[in-house]
């Protein structure tokens, strides 16, 4: 199981028609992320275009997916994104942490 940090990406594929990217990691698996939800949106609104879709690169040492207009995607959050059982567990909050006290009898 990968932990954060150890995510590198090697290769990308971008296919505009369905908003995916094909990528390829150091462990030798592929995912397929989807990017749909996001296209058109703030600054996602560049993306829409096919012509930029595609020039999706991995970032500096295999840590990102990046767009042109400084738009990335961390490599860890792309792996957990595909594997939410790998992802680290979230310390759970308490939710009341106040003394619980008899009332007097």
């Amino acid at each position: 199981m990968p932990k954060v940090l150890d995510n590198i990406i090697t290769g990308a594929v971008a296919d505009p028609k369905t908003y995916t990217v094909s990528v390829t990691w150091a462990n030798g698996e592929t995912t397929v992320n989807r990017f749909d939800h996001l296209v058109g949106k703030g600054v996602f609104a560049a993306v829409t275009d096919p012509s930029v879709f595609t020039q999706v690169r991995v970032g500096e040492r295999g840590r990102s997916l990046e767009w042109p207009g400084e738009i990335d995607f961390c490599a860890d959050a792309l792996w957990f994104e595909t594997h939410p059982s790998d992802a680290p567990q979230q310390p759970q909050r308490a939710t009341d942490q106040s003394p619980q006290h008899a009332a007097p009898t």
